[in-house]
């Protein structure tokens, strides 16, 4: 557990603890019948004649010094009658008013760990005790639980209390104001106890305050707000929440600017970003209509390619066709020319040269002329 308090809530406390009442009228073996002139009253010396002397004091501000409180210690032997004592004790407090001024004066004055830590164990078995409380206090005794008790659910509760079953409880009759009595002190009694017990800020004490303790409406008048602020009984406690609203002020108008700025940024981005996409988009208008000369190209290139395949096919029909006949042609001459040689040849082994001659000069006649004929239809190549 964390056992600090903040400096700066000490006046706001101060200025709230004398506020505190309690219930009109309550039983003569309440707090009040322990109450005795506090100035005769010996010191207490242990925490258990603090809680006698607290609930003596009936919720009104404890006439204590810090000297009281370092002279406490903690005794283990004893806890069980110190408990049982808040538990005696505590039904003549309807109103817990007693917890706040306890917690008011630790958090005033401050204490050993050892002597806040036993108190503040005992303050929460006085709100045990209350019926405020049933079934939450278990959200208050562990700081780690989820969901921990809130100021918000704390006020809600009292809301929906029954008169009757409070009257009950204290043998009177309980009215509106009480119940207004008791939200104050269980309110601030609860946010002193999260102060001293695990550490809040003034930021989260104030908040909680706030919203549900200085809860009054504005007051239309200036004079009578005017006349409210310079009649308080604690400058000092309304210089404590300006410092505060000061700050939350400062923080506020340091996060504006930086949002401003931010802001201012993200424009000069945006604006940036604008006239880059306008170039990006002249650039694309331009990169369509080539795009599109492109395509017109490629359509006409895709005619013209499908033109000559067609014309290719019919000039390879014909080529084919006139390769055919010349080898055909070609074929039949040399056969006819290999027909004179064979006669040649065959004038030649019977002696007849003459004939022989005839035969080879007119088949050298016929291979030569086809032999032109080829070269010219090859463009005249030699």
């Amino acid at each position: 557990m964390k056992f600090t308090t903040d400096d700066g809530l000490h006046e706001v406390i101060a200025e709230q603890v004398p506020a505190i009442v309690s219930i009109k009228n309550p039983p003569a073996d309440g707090p009040r019948a322990l109450k005795v002139d506090s100035k005769r009253k010996s010191r207490p010396r242990s925490i258990l004649e603090l809680i006698e002397f607290s609930y003596g004091e009936a919720g009104r501000k404890l006439n204590l010094a810090r000297k009281d409180l370092d002279s406490l210690s903690v005794n283990k032997d004893v806890m069980p009658e110190e408990i049982a004592a808040v538990r005696r004790l505590a039904p003549a407090d309807p109103m817990l008013a007693v917890p706040l001024s306890l917690l008011a004066a630790l958090a005033e004055l401050g204490a050993k760990h050892s002597v806040l830590l036993r108190l503040l164990q005992l303050v929460e078995v006085a709100f045990a005790s209350h019926p405020l409380f049933e079934g939450r206090i278990e959200q208050l005794h562990d700081p780690r639980a989820l969901p921990g008790l809130t100021a918000e659910e704390v006020n809600e509760a009292v809301t929906k209390l029954n008169l009757k079953g409070l009257s009950q409880q204290t043998s009177v009759e309980a009215s509106e104001t009480d119940l207004k009595r008791l939200r104050v002190n269980a309110v601030t009694g609860l946010g002193l106890f999260r102060v001293l017990r695990d550490g809040w800020t003034s930021k989260q004490f104030i908040a909680d305050m706030a919203a549900f303790v200085w809860d009054s409406p504005p007051q239309e008048s200036t004079s009578k707000t005017a006349a409210l602020l310079a009649t308080s009984k604690s400058t000092e406690a309304l210089a404590q929440l300006s410092r505060h609203f000061e700050g939350a002020i400062r923080d506020a108008q340091r996060a504006t600017a930086t949002a401003r700025a931010h802001a201012a940024h993200q424009e000069h981005r945006a604006a940036a970003a604008e006239a880059h996409c306008q170039g990006l988009s002249a650039e694309l208008e331009i990169e369509k209509q080539r795009s599109n000369k492109l395509l017109v190209q490629v359509d006409d290139l895709t005619r013209l390619l499908t033109a000559e395949q067609s014309s290719r096919v019919v000039d390879k029909s014909h080529l084919v066709d006139d390769y055919e006949a010349l080898r055909t042609q070609v074929i039949r001459r040399l056969t006819d020319q290999v027909g004179l040689l064979s006669d040649g040849l065959h004038a030649i082994r019977n002696g007849s040269t003459g004939v022989a001659e005839e035969f080879v000069d007119r088949a050298l006649t016929a291979i030569d002329g086809e032999v032109t004929h080829l070269k010219d239809l090859d463009g005249g190549v030699q």
